[in-house]
């Protein structure tokens, strides 16, 4: 769990470039309900989380640097549906992988005989889900950058590169 700990404190680190606007932004308080720090919990333990998310930013980045990019009212309103949908689906979605994970090392015991079937099961159904996930998640951040004009996609490149 330590080395978990490790990795995650690594990913953070290196989220956070100081040349570099932040990937996930501040969450205006109309979202504070949605608990984001939770969202990137479940991505950081049980998503693929690519270095690419970096520059391929979710709604929380948008609606933070609304001004800078020059969001209309209806893209923010837009931008905000596609976070109170994506959200609260990325912690269900986690939270069954994490389920499902925590019944393989159950039947990885080495006390107890090895279901074979039963594990390999698991293990493919795991990874269909995460598979789905991921999916999910970079379908929600593609949906942001469609909303933007070609203006306002350049304004966001240049936040994204370094300084």
């Amino acid at each position: 769990m330590r080395v978990k700990g490790m990795i995650f404190l690594a990913g953070v680190l290196l989220l956070v470039d100081f040349g570099r606007a932040p990937a996930h932004g501040t969450v205006p308080p109309s979202m504070a309900a949605l608990k984001p720090g939770r969202v990137i919990a479940v991505m950081e333990s049980d998503f693929l989380v690519p270095d690419g998310f970096g520059r391929l930013p979710g709604p929380l980045f948008y609606l933070g640097h609304k001004k800078a990019l020059g969001l209309s009212r209806a893209q923010i309103g837009k931008i905000r549906n596609i976070a109170r949908t994506i959200m609260p689906a990325t912690v269900r979605q986690g939270k069954a992988i994490e389920v499902l994970k925590r019944r393989v090392v159950r039947l990885s015991d080495c006390r107890k005989p090895l279901r074979e079937k039963e594990l390999r099961r698991l293990l493919d159904r795991i990874g269909r889900m995460e598979s789905r996930a991921n999916l999910d998640h970079i379908l929600a951040h593609r949906a942001c950058l469609d909303l933007l004009t070609p203006g306002q996609r350049k304004r966001l490149f240049s936040l994204l590169s370094p300084r």
